[in-house]
């Protein structure tokens, strides 16, 4: 019971530091009271203080540098990504699931590219492809050149939040991207279908640019269906 009621009073104390964030309107690398300031206003042991931003911390809300102080972490998915990561991997149903989401995401981002048409990130969606090219002439598997042309790609949104849902997927298909890229003509074809892409986009096509994103997924789905 002891124990319980140490959770729960950890958790209390967690939910007062978000609401002094959010009241304070902190921001990014703004800085929290001392440790012993919290345990004084909050009336509670240092124990429940630690745990409480120790819990946050692993939710990415907080950094606690070591002799400096408490702030105000960059806004991340991160730490919630990896606490789903593990549950999802166990479902062969849900890699079916997240297969469909990359889908929407990558056809979603194809459009909303066009529509910022950022041509700075366009231009680095090419240099990726031409990485992934040196990589073919070295006999050698572009898994990160495929990986960059993707996220660059979400970039291109110009929506931070997407790109981070988009990073969510990441790890579930890291592994069905090496067996995609079995072969040296797998690698080949799917550079052309980057290409292909990145030409339709800059011709401001969003129908020709998504068949093409399509076209280029398929393989994943097909992996996922054995």
């Amino acid at each position: 019971m002891e124990k319980a009621e140490k959770v729960n009073l950890s958790h209390i104390v967690s939910e007062r530091i978000k609401a002094y964030i959010l009241e304070r309107e902190l921001k990014e690398g703004d800085k929290l009271p001392s440790e012993k300031q919290l345990v004084e206003s909050l009336g509670v042991s240092r124990t429940v203080v630690r745990e409480a931003l120790k819990s946050l911390e692993l939710l990415g809300i907080l950094r606690i540098k070591t002799g400096d102080g408490i702030y105000v972490d960059a806004l991340s998915m991160k730490p919630v990504i990896d606490q789903m990561s593990f549950h999802w991997r166990q479902s062969e149903t849900r890699m079916k699931e997240l297969w469909e989401t990359r889908r929407i995401l990558e056809l979603g981002a194809v459009e909303m590219a066009i529509e910022r048409y950022d041509v700075e990130r366009i231009e680095e969606m090419d240099q990726w492809n031409e990485a992934f090219a040196r990589k073919i002439e070295l006999r050698q598997m572009p898994y990160e050149e495929d990986l960059q042309f993707h996220r660059t790609l979400f970039k291109a949104t110009g929506n931070n939040t997407y790109l981070e849902f988009s990073e969510i997927l990441t790890d579930f298909f890291s592994s069905i991207r090496q067996r995609h890229f079995g072969n040296v003509e797998d690698t080949k074809l799917s550079l052309e279908e980057h290409r292909r892409i990145v030409h339709f986009i800059r011709e401001k096509d969003p129908v020709h640019a998504k068949k093409e994103m399509e076209r280029h997924l398929l393989p994943l789905r097909r992996y996922i269906s054995k």
